[in-house]
């Protein structure tokens, strides 16, 4: 867990943050905003408070943001109010304990201006929410991830050093993956390696075996000669995820094997060309889907064989959100999120390929490094 982030984001982004969402509150005619942080952090949602400040809560916190005037950070559990304090110099910071905590929010909103706005409000218990029920809370779930979906320098600093992280993490994969060795032992070595380069967390899975039908969560079964070892790797660095891809297998791998992980190879590369300002997120789910479809998989490219080509990344802002044909938002230069042409074969089981990427004007940037191969390796 981070509790000094060594990539700093200054004071002065920070309060043009504020700045920014003040501005829509006034367009929307919110008076104050009220932002819960449960501190149950997930890679696939943004976390709104921490964008606020740039603090990463152990506890439940709550954030009260006003039209005018220095906003309030409640934090429990108390004792982490000290390191609030130090690393949250535009707020002003209030410890509470956690049956304190609801009340204290509560109190603070009694004496702010109305109309008021929710946000975070889907992660309060019932129990939690109740402590507000004098107050008409509408919930607000857009103003901030739309202002946070274009990454500053500071956080594709971030987002590329976890990015980093996940390259070390694969590449101690391909080294210690061996025949005997279990699956949740494996893992543990990747988590090492990474936890030891900075990561604070990590969403990992890694599965093993003749004919994947996706990727799972390690388990205790033995690695075997010939398995296809798929590994979906999601390092977190000072609070902010990067996700890389790949497939190895423990042994040569099969020629059918080699000639459909080069589908996946030409399907990234077109998803990459798609990815483009100005064209929709779409865009990249229907190239990669194409690509598939011309090398004679195309039934299988829905659910239940495959999810989504790509998706946004926790703690920033998660636009894009899914990379699906259906539909979606217009790219913007500064936006990241992972592209992965993952795809279930039927001939040779789950393949993975997966890269997380910055959108640049003429193409996108990849951070991670791994080259978008398939490894293997004699047994």
């Amino acid at each position: 867990m981070i509790l000094d982030d060594p990539v700093l984001v200054s004071e002065t982004e920070l309060r043009g943050r504020l700045d920014r969402v003040r501005a829509e509150m006034a367009k929307k005619k919110i008076a104050t905003l009220a932002v819960y942080d449960s501190a149950q952090h997930d890679m696939t949602s943004m976390d709104e408070l921490f964008y606020l400040t740039d603090f990463y809560a152990v506890g439940p916190c709550w954030l009260v943001l006003q039209l005018e005037g220095r906003p309030t950070l409640f934090v429990s559990p108390a004792w982490d109010a000290p390191r609030a304090k130090r690393l949250v110099s535009h707020a002003d910071v209030v410890p509470a304990d956690a049956k304190g905590l609801m009340q204290a929010a509560a109190g603070a909103l009694a004496q702010a201006s109305p109309p008021f706005a929710l946000c975070g409000g889907d992660a309060l218990s019932v129990r939690a929410a109740e402590s507000f029920a004098g107050f008409a809370l509408p919930g607000e779930n857009e103003i901030i991830p739309r202002l946070a979906a274009v990454k500053s320098p500071a956080e594709v600093a971030r987002i590329a050093r976890a990015a980093e992280i996940a390259d070390a993490g694969f590449a101690t994969l391909c080294q210690v993956a061996r025949v005997g060795l279990r699956e949740y032992e494996l893992a543990a070595e990747v988590e090492a390696t990474m936890k030891s380069l900075g990561a604070s967390d990590n969403f990992g899975l890694i599965a093993g075996g003749s004919h994947n039908t996706a990727v799972r969560g390690a388990t205790e079964r033995r690695l075997e000669a010939g398995d296809v070892i798929v590994g979906e790797i999601t390092p977190a660095f000072a609070g902010y995820h990067a996700q890389l891809c790949r497939t190895f297998v423990l042994g040569e791998p099969t020629p059918k094997t080699v000639e459909n992980f080069n589908i996946l190879i030409e399907a990234e590369r077109r998803a990459f060309a798609a990815a483009l300002p100005g064209q929709s997120s779409s865009a990249i789910a229907e190239a990669a889907n194409q690509v598939i479809t011309d090398g004679g998989y195309g039934e299988f490219c829905r659910p239940p064989y495959m999810r989504t080509r790509g998706h946004g990344l926790g703690r920033g802002s998660v636009l894009p959100g899914d990379l699906d044909p259906e539909g979606g938002p217009t790219l913007e230069e500064g936006m990241t999120f992972v592209i992965h042409p993952n795809q279930y074969f039927p001939d040779t089981g789950y393949l993975m390929l997966g890269d997380t990427v910055v959108i640049e004007r003429a193409r996108p940037r990849v951070l991670t490094k791994t080259p978008a191969k398939l490894f293997w390796r004699a047994v």
